[in-house]
C-alpha cells in the first residue's frame, strides 16, 4: 500500500494546495470521486467532503456502487469542481472505514447534511495531491501551473515539485522545500 497522509498531516505540510479545496468547497461543494468496479473499470460520483477533526471523509448510503467499491478495494481519486478561477485539486489515496462511535458523531456534526445511522464513514486519506491554476486564460500561450505532492512513509514530504507548461510544450520543474 502507498504512504498515505490524513487531510490534517497534507493541510499542515501544503497549507497553500490545501486551501485550493478549501475555497473552491466554498463556492460550489461537490466534487467527484472516482473508485474502481469489481471488473477493474472505473467509476465516476458526485460527493461533499466532510470535514472533522484531523480527516476528510464521506458519509455514503447503503445503496450506492461507491460504497461497495470503496468497501472492496479502498482505491479512490477525487476532483474539485473547478473554482472561480479554474482551479483545480486532485487527490488519490485509499478510503479508510471509519466504525468508531466517537470519530463517526465528530463526522455527523461536522456534516453540512444528514448522515444517517446505516451509512457508511470513510475517511479519505491522501497518497498524491495535485493542484492547478490556468495563467493568461483566455489568450494566446495560456498554460497550467501545477503543484505535487506525495506521502512518504511518515505522512509527510519534505519539498513539493511545481511544474508549468508553457506553449512552446516546454517544461520547467522546481523543487521547492
Amino acid at each position: 500500500m502507498l504512504p498515505q497522509a490524513s487531510w490534517e498531516q497534507f493541510a499542515a505540510a501544503e497549507p497553500d494546495m490545501a486551501k485550493v479545496l478549501r475555497s473552491s468547497l466554498a463556492w460550489i461543494p461537490i466534487c467527484y470521486l472516482a473508485t474502481v468496479r469489481r471488473d477493474g473499470s472505473p467509476r465516476v460520483h458526485p460527493f461533499c467532503p466532510i470535514f472533522a477533526g484531523e480527516g476528510m471523509y464521506i458519509a455514503i448510503r447503503p445503496f450506492s456502487a461507491k460504497r461497495h467499491d470503496l468497501r472492496r478495494t479502498g482505491r479512490f481519486a477525487m476532483h474539485s469542481l473547478p473554482g472561480k478561477r479554474d482551479d483545480e485539486f486532485y487527490m488519490t489515496g485509499s478510503a479508510r472505514l471509519v466504525e468508531d462511535t466517537d470519530e463517526r458523531a465528530a463526522v455527523a456534526a461536522g456534516a453540512g447534511h444528514t448522515v444517517h445511522a446505516d451509512d457508511d464513514v470513510f475517511e479519505l486519506r491522501a497518497s498524491y495531491v495535485m493542484t492547478a491554476y490556468w495563467e493568461k486564460m483566455g489568450q494566446p500561450d495560456t498554460y497550467a501551473v501545477r503543484s505535487e505532492w506525495r506521502a512518504e512513509s511518515d505522512g509527510l514530504k519534505n519539498g513539493r515539485r511545481k511544474a508549468t507548461r508553457g506553449a512552446s510544450g516546454s517544461r520547467a520543474t522546481q523543487t521547492r522545500s
